[in-house]
């Protein structure tokens, strides 16, 4: 009799099993349907520069406010995640923000550690260390994973840190508690480690032709990146680049170098077409000129 009680228990059990693992394949499976049908929405990339672009009087915030400007539009377009179809189906868009993002992410090191910390006090705001920590983002996560309340607060520190910025503009430099310090030697380190990130992204390497368009969105991305971030250095650091005399010979021509490969977009990516080796090709041009921009800087 205890038998055949048991014997029915582990009936029970196996059935109940099976029904579980029946139901976790239908749910992965609709969850792959899914993600295919919604893919498409979510394939789309930009297809000029990004609009609102704005100029400011208060030293450092037009650059500041250009970082600012392209994590908004980051957040205002959808961003992307990590979700099956969408990583592994139709991927453009996704790239071109692991692109763009990467690019703010280095700006905002280079703004915390470079451009905003104030040597006299050895100090670097606080507001700019939460916002680099802020954008943090694991892009290899197979699961549906948002990153839109992180890239916000990343905004909200920088609102927080340019008032600061405002309020101490007239205060003495061992009282600030917000700097933003415009020298050459300062740009030509921020520019360098936007150089390094480039060069990383160019020396992704293609394993098969699914990550030919990959690599091509990430650059893409960088670049896009670049020419709001270089907007930004227009206006802050534009008497300090003519004083290098590397402003009309150097950073202007870079500009349009930026904005030439920002722009180019295809329905479909192919290498048939040399549609990466001509991104590439751009990439490295601006890449070498950035080099050449930074000796200029950093000459006395």
């Amino acid at each position: 009799m205890n038998l055949k009680v048991e014997l029915n228990n582990w009936i029970i059990f196996f059935k109940q099993f099976f029904i579980l693992i029946a139901i976790t394949f239908v749910c992965f499976f609709m969850w792959f349907i899914i993600s295919i049908f919604v893919a498409p929405f979510y394939s789309v990339t930009k297809e000029g520069e990004i609009k609102g672009f704005q100029v400011y009087e208060l030293e450092g915030e037009t650059t500041t406010r250009a970082i600012q400007l392209g994590l908004k539009d980051l957040l205002n377009d959808g961003l992307i995640t990590n979700f099956i179809g969408v990583k592994y189906v139709i991927d453009n868009k996704l790239n071109e923000q692991i692109g763009q993002i990467d690019m703010y992410r280095v700006s905002l090191n280079a703004l915390e550690n470079n451009l905003g910390r104030n040597r006299g006090t050895g100090g670097a705001n606080e507001n700019l260390v939460q916002a680099r920590s802020n954008i943090y983002a694991d892009y290899n996560v197979p699961i549906f994973t948002s990153y839109t309340t992180l890239l916000t607060r990343t905004t909200k520190n920088l609102d927080n840190y340019l008032n600061r910025l405002s309020l101490d503009n007239n205060v003495a430099m061992e009282n600030k508690k917000a700097v933003f310090i415009v020298n050459s030697d300062n740009l030509a380190e921020t520019l360098d480690k936007l150089k390094q990130q480039l060069q990383t992204t160019l020396a992704m390497k293609v394993e098969n032709f699914t990550e030919v368009d990959d690599k091509f969105y990430q650059i893409r991305g960088n670049l896009l990146a670049l020419e709001l971030i270089f907007k930004g250095f227009d206006k802050d650091f534009k008497g300090k680049m003519i004083d290098k005399s590397c402003y009309t010979e150097n950073f202007l021509p870079l500009m349009e170098d930026i904005k030439k490969g920002a722009r180019a977009n295809h329905l479909i990516v192919l290498e048939s077409f040399g549609d990466l080796s001509k991104m590439e090709k751009q990439g490295n041009i601006i890449s070498q000129k950035l080099s050449e921009l930074i000796d200029k800087l950093r000459k006395g």
